[in-house]
């Protein structure tokens, strides 16, 4: 799944960060300011917070413009950090959005019952074409970053309850014509870092507690990705946030002199754009994969693509446009007076962008990917460090889209769930349940003799898929949409 802006802050909000936040994102204000009310967001989303079901169709033709994937976003982003009566933000509520669960070894732990027993952190993992599950670390290589104080970013993972209970059998679904997530799904990708007493003074992180190591610490929210299914978009609807002061840009319009980061020295930032080249000694968005110690050499981290639109991209003026314009309208509303004080922390963040597709009859991907729509090149800069260089003319292109592949409803093989590619979490959440699931070959099985060969071994389609998988000997062609699967099982 792979993934900004001067900002005046109230004061309010920021506390003793006013001066390094008030620098912070700057192409933020030049784009927004130009139209302030081109795509407007409800004050009773803040006031009255509850999930959007469907994104609108405000076109003229019937269908959804640009604006009306940034609203559902910022209402369903409004409802998840709101808090209940007790003080709890929605998104933590486990009986709604459970945290996805490891054992030590890092197989999945059961994350579907009524306790947290397993580790839910993670520094890093490999991408999944390695053989081993995405699931709560950096996509792409399995980058490690560390802020400027020199403490690691971990990642987890929520996810709605909806998903313990949908099967993960072919042949079941065949017979309630499942082929794509239920309506409602939601995956939710975070990326936190520990605090600083003067960090958590300042009231402008989104917060949680948390044990590691045995010590107890408050991390503070760095990024992240929130993904939505609606029936009309069984893709879901992929939206980004960030801190905004995280990166600078790498190209950025003003100088930086003096500005202050949480993932970029101040000496390199001065320096940009030059030191933003691969061969410089900053070594911008280079970070070392896979590493575990809680401590670690600080990581320079820059943003290549502002709300992941270049130049020449397809309807890159009114994605531009609509996405400023959701938080330039957003700030205005988080700093009033009137507004909690448990909301108006959200002004330290903001929409990087998001993605969709336009035909949902058609996949994802391709060359100069004609079936999506937004931020094309949409990347989070602590959650994609590594993975920001989108090329959309690439085979690959490594926006949301290219690692979680959506096979459009026209396809013979549409079942989105049994490919295990346009959710990477699903097998987790079903192994660790105890249960087995399918997963789609792209070899047509014939008979149990191509089956073993296609299904089993480390080479097969159960451990391609990831490590922890062994086939259990089943296989079927029964559901024409998922075309041939393999039963896999957890080791």
């Amino acid at each position: 799944m792979n993934t900004l802006k001067k900002l005046l802050i109230s004061s309010l909000v920021l506390g003793s960060f006013l001066p390094q936040m008030a620098l912070a994102n700057q192409a933020y204000a030049s784009s927004a300011s130009a139209a302030a009310s081109a795509c407007p967001v409800d004050p009773n989303w803040l006031k009255n917070p509850s999930l959007p079901t469907e994104v609108k169709k405000s076109g003229a033709d019937g269908s959804s413009n640009f604006c009306d994937f940034y609203q559902f976003s910022t209402q369903t982003f409004l409802y998840l950090m709101s808090q209940d009566p007790n003080g709890q933000r929605n998104f933590m509520n486990q009986a709604n959005y459970p945290v996805l669960e490891f054992k030590d070894d890092g197989s999945p732990a059961n994350s579907c019952d009524n306790s947290i027993t397993g580790p839910t952190l993670r520094t890093a993992l490999a991408k999944a074409g390695a053989g081993t599950s995405v699931t709560t670390g950096q996509a792409g290589g399995g980058a490690t970053i560390y802020a400027q104080d020199g403490n690691v970013v971990y990642y987890d993972v929520r996810f709605s309850k909806s998903l313990c209970a949908l099967t993960g059998s072919a042949v079941e679904m065949q017979k309630q014509n499942i082929i794509n997530f239920p309506a409602g799904t939601m995956e939710l990708k975070f990326g936190w870092k520990v605090l600083s007493d003067a960090e958590i003074a300042s009231n402008a992180f989104v917060t949680q507690k948390q044990s590691i190591g045995g010590k107890n610490v408050t991390l503070g929210l760095a990024g992240m990705h929130m993904v939505a299914a609606t029936k009309d978009h069984p893709e879901f609807v992929w939206t980004t946030y960030e801190h905004i002061n995280n990166t600078p840009d790498c190209t950025p319009p003003d100088a930086q002199n003096g500005n202050a980061w949480t993932f970029a020295s101040a000496s390199c930032t001065a320096a940009l754009p030059g030191s933003a080249d691969a061969a410089n000694a900053c070594k911008f968005n280079q970070p070392p994969k896979n590493q575990t110690t809680p401590t670690g050499t600080p990581t320079n981290i820059c943003r290549v693509h502002p709300y992941g639109t270049a130049s020449g991209d397809p309807k890159a003026a009114q994605n531009l446009t609509d996405v400023t314009t959701q938080n330039s309208e957003l700030l205005s509303l988080l700093t009033q007076p009137t507004t909690p004080a448990s909301m108006k922390v959200l002004a330290n963040y903001f929409t990087v962008g998001a993605l969709w597709v336009s035909d949902i009859s058609q996949s994802s991907g391709g060359v100069g990917v004609p079936n999506e729509r937004g931020s094309l090149r949409l990347a989070n800069s602590v959650a994609e460090t590594d993975y920001q260089h989108v090329n959309l003319n690439s085979t690959f292109a490594s926006n949301c889209f290219g690692c979680h592949n959506y096979a459009g409803t026209g396809q013979q093989v549409s079942n989105n769930i049994t490919t295990q590619a346009l959710s990477h979490i699903f097998k987790d959440i079903k192994i660790g349940q105890g249960e087995n699931i399918d997963v789609t070959s792209t070899t047509t099985i014939g008979d149990n003799s191509m089956a073993a060969g296609i299904c089993g071994g480390e080479k097969g389609v159960c451990q391609s898929t990831a490590k922890y998988l062994k086939w259990n000997g089943n296989w079927t062609n029964a559901n024409s949409s998922a075309g041939s699967v393999c039963g896999c099982t957890g080791i």
